[in-house]
């Protein structure tokens, strides 16, 4: 039988340009690179936002409501006389979450001949605040009517909060916020200046760093002892407590 020597030498080759092969090709798969995943806000993201801008431990919404109580109460007022007035809040040294906000208010009391019917308020506002979750650097601006019958005011409210924000937790990415709450019905303690009841619609549109917009909507309810839920798209109640 004859015996082919060259045989161990075809196999060498064979295996040393399958070697080369598989080298070339693990070359080609680690000089591929994956692009990161764009950041999205989540609705999550978004009801913190809302949350945080309703909240009177981040200077929001609540405690200019409760502010314009105070102003209808304590301030001389004429009937058709455009007053104005400043008024900055702030966190307390060392308290958490951080805030630091400027109103600037105008106001107006209306009147029937001479009895007086309603206020009319108008506010922009400028800050930041830092909490657990977000920080934030924002504008706000609102137009509220106040009456003062029966054992509450009752306001209407049509508030606008835009902000940049910048999320502390998991993906800490950035994204933009316009917030717009209204309201025909909301219920203030005139004792305690507390919202003790009221529905809201809220509309959020946010803009991630990536340059995806997503739209929010869904309603605001409060419950009275601090306290008011948050529902949009998805359906999740969110509590908002202060």
């Amino acid at each position: 039988m004859k015996i082919n020597r060259y045989t161990p030498k075809i196999i060498c080759a064979a295996l040393i340009i399958a070697g080369i092969a598989l080298n070339v090709s693990s070359c080609r798969k680690s000089s591929i690179k994956t692009s990161p995943v764009a950041p999205v806000v989540t609705e999550s993201d978004a009801a913190q936002f809302a949350s945080d801008a309703v909240s009177p431990l981040n200077g929001g919404m609540a405690d200019q409501l409760s502010n314009s109580t105070s102003i209808y109460t304590s301030a001389p007022l004429t009937c058709g006389v455009v007053k104005d007035s400043t008024i900055t809040i702030a966190s307390a040294t060392g308290a958490s979450p951080v805030f630091n906000y400027t109103f600037d208010w105008q106001y107006v009391q209306n009147c029937s001949g001479s009895t007086p019917t309603n206020i009319t308020f108008d506010f922009t506002g400028k800050g930041s605040y830092d909490g657990e979750r977000l920080s934030s650097s924002d504008t706000s601006n609102a137009h509220l009517v106040l009456t003062g019958d029966g054992s509450s005011y009752l306001e209407t409210v049509n508030f606008t909060r835009t902000g940049v924000i910048t999320s502390k937790v998991g993906r800490q990415f950035t994204f933009h916020s316009i917030l717009n709450i209204q309201s025909t019905n909301i219920a203030i303690d005139k004792t305690t200046r507390q919202i003790i009841s009221g529905t809201a619609t809220v509309v959020l549109v946010t803009t991630s760093s990536s340059g995806k917009t997503l739209n929010f909507a869904g309603s605001l309810t409060f419950l009275g002892n601090k306290k008011a839920s948050l529902v949009l798209n998805g359906g999740t109640a969110y509590t908002i407590q202060w």
